[in-house]
């Protein structure tokens, strides 16, 4: 009977204890937040007398640019939160994604053991985040975008040339919808133009600028997944670019044979619509930064599928 009693007591105070703990866990409900992109950053090497005489202002100009398209091949998004009524919380119109400088500045290396970067009585100096100091890496955090710096041509004939390393802006909120083939995509293009006099590596990706979390369910989801194509000059097609991740499509780093190139920026019109257009494109020319490229050369006189440029 006394065993019986303990034992009720017992169930009594565990209830007792749910009733007092359940408002308290109900206002404190845990959600996963959306969470900071941290990437890391590198110049090229410059070789220098000493540490006084290393061309820093050039080398983190380049680790900011690196840095830059770390976060667009991360994914690094300007984050609208929607709160619980269903509306957005405070105002993403026109902002980009931007690297934050690190939390002590750029890491500036100068090191004798050069390897064969330069010669015995040089010093090796270059600006690189380090591994096992985080602080030294770069944060994706996002700055104001103004028109002027949007980019990107309407059609084939009025295609914006890019000439060099890139990242720019560009929206497909006022774009045409010349471009279908191959794919049949209803939304907007942009298209840019590139020329080449020698044999060249090429990489390019394109990522959605915005993305959603929800404060209901908690998640973090991409506005829509750019399309993205590669052409030769006669229009057709080289590379169709694949989803490298959630909001970033990219091409496969190739070399390509001298001549002129499109690079075509699609849509579908249910995806675009369901951000803001903005859409943020690296290129880059002999640039290493998205892994080997593909074992052949492309040769734009060797036409892979009929296409619609000019």
């Amino acid at each position: 009977m006394r065993n019986s009693v303990k034992v009720l007591c017992r169930s009594c105070l565990f209830a007792a204890g749910l009733v007092a703990v359940g408002p308290l866990l109900a206002g404190c409900e845990i959600r996963p937040k959306p969470f900071v992109h941290v990437v890391e950053y590198r110049s090229s090497f410059a070789c220098a007398s000493g540490p006084a005489d290393c061309p820093w202002e050039k080398l983190q100009r380049e680790a900011e640019f690196s840095a830059l398209v770390n976060c667009v091949l991360a994914g690094a998004n300007v984050i609208e939160i929607v709160e619980e009524g269903g509306g957005p919380a405070g105002d993403t119109a026109h902002r980009v994604v931007t690297p934050v400088p690190p939390r002590y500045g750029y890491e500036r290396v100068a090191a004798a053991d050069h390897g064969d970067s330069c010669s015995a009585e040089l010093t090796s100096c270059s600006v690189a985040s380090r591994y096992e100091r985080e602080f030294t890496w770069a944060t994706c955090g996002t700055r104001p975008l103004t028109d002027a710096e949007l980019r990107g041509g309407e059609d084939f004939p009025h295609a914006d040339q890019l000439t060099g390393n890139v990242v720019l802006t560009g929206t497909l909120a006022q774009a045409n919808d010349d471009y279908r083939l191959p794919d049949g995509l209803d939304g907007p293009e942009h298209v840019y133009r590139f020329t080449l006099t020698e044999r060249t590596r090429i990489e390019a990706a394109v990522a959605a600028n915005r993305a959603t979390w929800s404060g209901v369910v908690g998640l973090v989801r991409s506005a829509w997944q750019p399309a993205f194509s590669l052409l030769s000059s006669d229009g057709a097609r080289v590379q169709q670019g694949y989803a490298l991740r959630a909001g970033v499509t990219a091409l496969l780093p190739s070399e390509l044979e001298p001549g002129t190139y499109y690079l075509v920026v699609d849509s579908s019109m249910p995806e675009w619509k369901r951000g803001d257009g903005l859409y943020r494109l690296y290129v880059g020319f002999n640039q290493t930064r998205m892994g080997p490229a593909v074992p052949r050369a492309v040769d734009p006189a060797m036409p892979s599928q009929p296409g619609g440029a000019p």
